[in-house]
């Protein structure tokens, strides 16, 4: 297809695609970082490459510069002893002379669209005020006019991790972070065959700068979806939980990124699988990366209108409320309204009590002597010993409490509107691992290598709601079968006297 027949937004996906590759050229195992870079300029914010020296930090840098047309580049290098100078340009010697403190940037860091500081975190507290300025609010000092910069994106580098807190405010202006390894054993040996290749983008691939604008000015129009804000709450509980400290301003610019990532992929609503990048913003230290990523992947699946651990919790509720009413016993009174009880033999009886024989504690029968004396003999023939008998207590006659219609179409209702939320959420699940195959083809930023991943996890969380499902179907049936109250009879007793065969006193052998 002609590039003039696409649609602007399909345009811009195509040489988004295309410039991800030449700059990867030449390059090994760098797709992550190539993809970091590339949104953070799209985003206007900044990004910190922390990792040993060599490991190519520069030339992704200079690799940046030349996916956009006509972007002035600055490089440096910061020591301890660094001064402003090898930054923001020398002092005017003419402008001293008229008694004014003015800098010639030209070709310094405030006349720069792209720019790469080496070892960031050696800016000393004479740098750092003007640096921060030019981060966050693209303006700089000079003399006492403040003027706005070109500045699109700083690739800064660092071999450790900043220490002490006056370089804390700088570390928290790199949105985006990522630790740099040296290639791995399986890249090594291509790494020594490879012909040198440098990134040159065909002209009409390039951005420019007004594009930026439009992206950024566009995407603030995306829409966030529940599941994006319910994906945002699962890390930060995370992060309290990891004592990992996030801004509100940095959780705001999060959702910048969320949203050029969503618009970019020609999407206006963000999706949790634009949520790649937040992994990325939230580390402090790099071993913290990996169980950021695991929770991502576990949690990408979260849908902002069922949530599984509220629904779980609330049909271990039902259950518990089931189970309650269908404990709640009563005892059983006849047509006259007198209790019943059980026999020995489970026959009905209006009688609390009933006679059996006492036994001795070698399990032997008792028996009453000619001395009133109790005695395991049964005595002779001719003097025969009588039983030993003692009253017990009959067991009630249990039966399950009636529940009026209300009640139990009540419960009922409330689990089957549960059931019909799982139900509804299970097909969403369907058609989402239907659509991987196809969003993984369109999304320009999501990993590849993710896609295996994520059918996992959304066949982990199919499999849960399904269990779901059958004990939320299990309650239904179980409110149903309640017993239901029946309309209370009227009796007419005129006799006081009780006629039940069953009212004699029993006697029983044990």
């Amino acid at each position: 297809m002609n590039t003039q027949e696409l649609t602007p937004a399909t345009n811009r996906q195509t040489r988004l695609k295309q410039l991800m590759k030449d700059m990867n050229t030449g390059l090994f195992e760098r797709h992550e970082q190539v993809k970091l870079l590339l949104l953070a300029a799209l985003s206007g914010e900044h990004i910190l490459l922390l990792g040993p020296p060599g490991t190519a930090k520069s030339e992704l840098a200079k690799r940046l510069r030349s996916v956009f047309v006509e972007a002035d580049y600055f490089e440096r290098l910061l020591t301890r002893f660094s001064v402003p100078e090898e930054l923001f340009g020398p002092l005017s010697i003419k402008a001293l002379e008229e008694d004014r403190y003015n800098r010639l940037t030209s070709g310094y860091l405030p006349e720069a669209s792209v720019a790469f500081i080496d070892e960031i975190f050696k800016a000393n507290s004479a740098i750092l005020n003007s640096l921060l300025t030019l981060l966050n609010e693209r303006k700089f000092d000079n003399g006492n006019t403040r003027k706005s910069v070109p500045l699109i994106s700083v690739v800064a580098a660092s071999n450790e991790l900043p220490e002490g807190e006056e370089l804390s405010a700088l570390y928290d202006r790199f949105m985006i972070r990522s630790f740099v390894k040296p290639v791995s054993d399986d890249s090594f040996e291509p790494l020594l065959r490879m012909a040198g290749r440098s990134c040159d983008p065909d002209l009409s691939s390039r951005l420019k700068v007004d594009e930026l604008h439009e992206v950024q000015r566009i995407s603030e129009k995306v829409e966030l979806s529940s599941s994006v804000i319910s994906l945002c709450k699962e890390f930060r509980d995370y992060l309290k939980v990891e004592d990992i400290y996030v801004s509100d301003r940095r959780w705001r610019k999060i959702i910048k990124l969320l949203k050029v990532s969503a618009f970019t992929s020609g999407q206006m609503e963000v999706t949790n699988y634009d949520a790649w990048i937040m992994p990325h913003c939230l580390w402090e230290q790099p071993d913290q990366l990996l169980g950021l990523q695991e929770l991502y992947l576990r949690s990408m699946v979260i849908d902002g209108d069922f949530t599984n651990s509220s629904v779980t919790k609330t049909i271990s509720g039902l259950e518990s409320v089931l189970s309650n009413d269908q404990k709640q016993k009563k005892q059983k009174t006849n047509a006259k309204g007198k209790l019943l009880f059980v026999t020995s033999d489970g026959k009905e009886t209006t009688k609390a009590k009933r006679q059996i024989q006492k036994k001795h504690s070698n399990g032997k029968l008792l028996y009453i002597d000619r001395y009133q004396e109790e005695t395991t003999s049964k005595g002779s023939s001719y003097d025969e010993n009588e039983p030993c008998m003692i009253e017990i207590d009959n067991e009630p006659l249990l039966i399950s409490i009636p529940f009026s219609n209300f009640h139990i179409e009540g419960r009922v209702s409330e689990t089957v509107s549960i059931k019909e939320k799982i139900k509804k959420h299970l097909v969403t699940l369907e058609d989402n691992i239907s659509a991987v195959d196809v969003i993984f083809d369109n999304h320009i930023w999501v990993d590849q290598d993710l896609k295996l991943e994520v059918v996992r996890s959304y066949q982990t969380a199919k499999e849960h709601t399904e269990k779901l499902l059958k004990r939320a179907e299990k309650l239904v049936e179980g409110f149903k079968s309640l017993p239901v109250e029946e309309p209370i009879a009227i009796i007419n007793d005129s006799s006081d006297s009780d006629n039940d065969t069953e009212d004699t006193l029993e006697g029983e052998l044990v």
